[in-house]
């Protein structure tokens, strides 16, 4: 099986934000069995119960997002298209179905998963691999 590959122009849009802190990980199949897994490979906490486990399209929103507006002041980091495109490339390189998605945060709410002031991602689990894309910000 082939692990998931982002392309290089891909990973270096998604890491060169005006933020903080942003963490992008990678890992083949069998590296990480659980959010968890991914969230210590990467260096970041874990969450145990508090994943709040979304849907593909949730997840391309989200992404989006992230990679759009700061977390601090929502001030924008880069065309909404970039940002939706990249989204769609970290994804589909998990394959164009299944997976299973998770972030930090639900509606308003969030639990930290950094020393950061503000944080926020989201893993991507299935058979080929396991994947995070996560953003921190001060205010």
């Amino acid at each position: 099986m082939t692990a998931p590959r982002l392309p290089a122009d891909v990973a270096r849009f998604m890491q060169d934000l005006d933020t903080e802190k942003v963490w992008l990980t990678i890992l083949g199949p069998g590296e990480a069995e659980t959010y968890d897994d991914v969230a210590r490979v990467t260096g970041i906490e874990p969450l145990g119960k508090a994943w709040v486990e979304i849907g593909r399209r949730e997840a391309r929103t989200l992404l989006a997002g992230l990679l759009h507006r700061s977390l601090a002041y929502r001030a924008e980091l880069m065309p909404f298209h970039r940002a939706d495109w990249l989204a769609g490339e970290f994804i589909d390189a998990f394959g164009p179905y299944g997976g299973r998605f998770a972030t930090n945060s639900a509606d308003r709410g969030w639990t930290p998963a950094t020393d950061y002031v503000m944080d926020r991602g989201q893993v991507i689990m299935n058979e080929i691999g396991s994947g995070i894309f996560w953003v921190a910000d001060e205010d």
